[in-house]
């Protein structure tokens, strides 16, 4: 053509891929999709793969410079990029597959419905037309009137007729059937039988009435599952009951029950069965099931009314003690424990039974009866806890805290009087309980409690308590290291007098309830209205009130390993007349020295009353 011109040119291919796949490739779906890829040289080894993942050997093969990729029948899963790869040099195709529309099956034709036969019915039909190119199968779904669901009853291969029995059905009622095919590329519309049939399914027991015992006043449950839902009668002893209502009677007067159906399950309940029930037979009738079962009564259960919870008592020595437990039925037995172990009549712990109750009597309780106790029934107990404690005891003396003041070797005691003789008490010192020892020792005396220190030391002082219950008696013992019993005269003592003159020895001690021992020339002097003896605090006196020339001597204050001297000497004149002639008394304690003031211990007959 004029004007036009036409170029050929020669291309050449760079690299080991000499024909390359194309840019995208369609393909039907169930069709074959081939790829070929050419290389330069003969014999390499390529690696084909969709996207990413490595594609199978089985769909490759190669031969000399020509390599395959065969997919059969591919599928959508199919599509996607396909690479063929050999060293660095690859080439892609975008795989497509393509659908092909097929139409569903058509509906089946001429459906009716047939009922000559009891509790069967009988369903035609004519295949579709016309007939589908691909298998397909025919559907058969029911449904109960009055309900909106429809469910499935079988497949069927080929058109023509198929009966339905009642025993297919899962319970009693009226069915309409429809029917569709259905194949591979989808199902036809329904087509319904016209009219519906009533279908009542042949039932079985699956779990049959069993005998029922129950107490008298107990409801009685009467139950059993059949393998399909149907209804059924209930019977009591020949009698049918009515299960219209929820509840019934027998008669007025009577029996009550309650009939239920729930599923293939159903339920008699008989309420608060007497004695006088006891025997009925119960029956269950169906199409295919009948089955009775019988009702027993049982003596009613023992359980106990009072106490529902256990009992904490708490009584004092001496007190009654009453402990009750009521049964629900009248002269049942039952037996009492204490601590686990059956008790034991005695004078001591009575066992008495009076109807319903039962009762547990212990006359005068004592410590010894506390415990937990229970009153044991078939198959029920009440229990107890008791406890008895001595009445609370109480101090009477002393009231108010005690000091006591004493010197070594002393003996110490220290009186508590409670209201109780045989009220135990304990004794502490600075918090430690004391323990009878030589060292303390611990007397009760009627109700007088006493703790005496025999021979008192320094150690021995500190704080005392006596504590009887919830009271305590407060002693503070101080006990002073002192080394001599006699205070004044330090020395011996010289008394010069005139006769009939009065004269007066004098000794002071370092506590005022000591006793001393009055000397004459070593013989015990005996007072006498010519010789008196005098006491006052810690002075102790010696008295001549007219004295005579037989008077002189040497006279002793003792006491214990110590004493104080006096010599008298007694004239008709004094010889001088610097000597005290006109005096009418001659008294030793001219000249007493200043001494410290010790404090004393109380004379026995206070220390027991505790006072100062």
């Amino acid at each position: 053509m004029r004007g036009r011109v036409r170029t050929v040119a020669n291309v050449t291919v760079k690299g080991p891929i000499l024909k390359r796949l194309p840019r995208k490739l369609d393909v039907l779906e169930g069709e074959n999709a081939v790829l070929l890829v050419e290389t330069r040289e003969a014999g390499v080894e390529g690696h084909w793969s969709r996207d990413g993942e490595d594609l199978p050997t089985t769909c490759q093969s190669s031969s000399g410079h020509m390599h395959a990729l065969v997919l059969p029948g591919v599928t959508r899963e199919d599509a996607g990029e396909v690479t063929f790869s050999l060293g660095h040099s690859r080439t892609t195709t975008l795989l497509r597959v393509k659908c092909v529309k097929h139409s569903p099956p058509g509906p089946p034709e001429l459906a009716e419905m047939f009922k000559g036969r009891k509790n069967v019915v009988l369903l035609t039909w004519k295949p579709p037309d016309p007939a589908p190119e691909t298998p397909f199968i025919y559907r058969l779904e029911r449904q109960k009137v009055g309900s909106e669901d429809w469910v499935q009853c079988f497949s069927v291969e080929k058109a023509g007729a198929v009966e339905v029995p009642g025993d297919c059905m899962p319970s009693e009622g009226d069915y309409r059937f429809r029917i569709c095919s259905v194949s591979e590329h989808g199902r036809s519309p329904h087509v319904v039988f016209h009219g519906s049939a009533h279908l009542v399914p042949t039932a079985r027991l699956v779990a049959g009435l069993k005998d029922v015992q129950v107490y008298d006043g107990e409801d009685a449950v009467f139950s059993l599952t059949l393998s399909t839902i149907i209804q059924g009668t209930w019977f009591l002893n020949g009698e049918e009951l009515q299960s219209t209502e929820p509840e019934g009677q027998v008669e007025p007067g009577a029996l009550r029950y309650c009939v239920e159906h729930s599923g293939p399950q159903h339920r008699l309940t008989l309420h608060a069965v007497k004695h006088r029930d006891s025997g009925a037979l119960v029956g269950f009738s169906c199409p295919g099931v009948q089955d009775s079962a019988a009702l027993t009564i049982q003596e009613s259960p023992v359980h106990i009314l009072s106490p529902q919870d256990k009992v904490s008592l708490t009584f004092t020595t001496l007190e009654q003690v009453v402990l009750t437990c009521e049964l629900s039925r009248v002269d049942f037995p039952a037996s009492w424990y204490k601590d686990g172990q059956k008790v034991e009549e005695s004078e001591s712990l009575v066992v008495k039974m009076d109807g319903r109750k039962h009762r547990l009597i212990l006359p005068a309780a004592e410590v010894r009866d506390s415990g937990e106790f229970e009153c044991r029934t078939e198959g029920a107990s009440a229990f107890f806890s008791i406890t008895v404690r001595d009445p609370p005891v109480h101090i009477l003396d002393p009231r108010e805290h005690v000091f006591v003041h004493a010197i070594t070797s002393e003996c110490v005691m220290l009186t508590c009087e409670v209201d109780r003789e045989d009220a135990p008490v304990h004794w502490y010192k600075d918090g430690q309980e004391v323990e009878d020892s030589d060292l303390m020792v611990l007397e009760n005396e009627g109700p007088h409690r006493r703790l005496l220190l025999p021979v008192a030391q320094p150690s021995d002082g500190g704080e005392f308590q006596c504590v009887a219950g919830d009271e305590r008696a407060y002693f503070t013992v101080n006990i002073t290291d002192v080394s001599s019993w006699i205070v004044y005269p330090s020395g011996k003592v010289y008394v010069a007098a005139v006769r009939l003159e009065r004269v007066v020895l004098t000794c002071e001690l370092c506590r005022p309830w000591a006793e001393v021992r009055w000397t004459k020339d070593g013989e015990e002097v005996v007072e006498s209205p010519a010789l008196l003896l005098q006491k006052e605090d810690t002075i102790r006196r010696l008295v001549l009130p007219a004295v005579q020339l037989e008077d002189s001597g040497e006279y002793l204050c003792e006491i214990d390993d110590e004493s104080a001297s006096f010599t008298v000497t007694v004239t008709e004149s004094y010889q001088s007349q610097d000597s005290p002639n006109n005096n009418p008394e001659v008294c030793v304690l001219l000249k007493r020295p200043k001494t410290r003031r010790l404090w004393s211990r109380f004379p026995p007959w206070r220390r027991a009353a505790g006072a100062e």
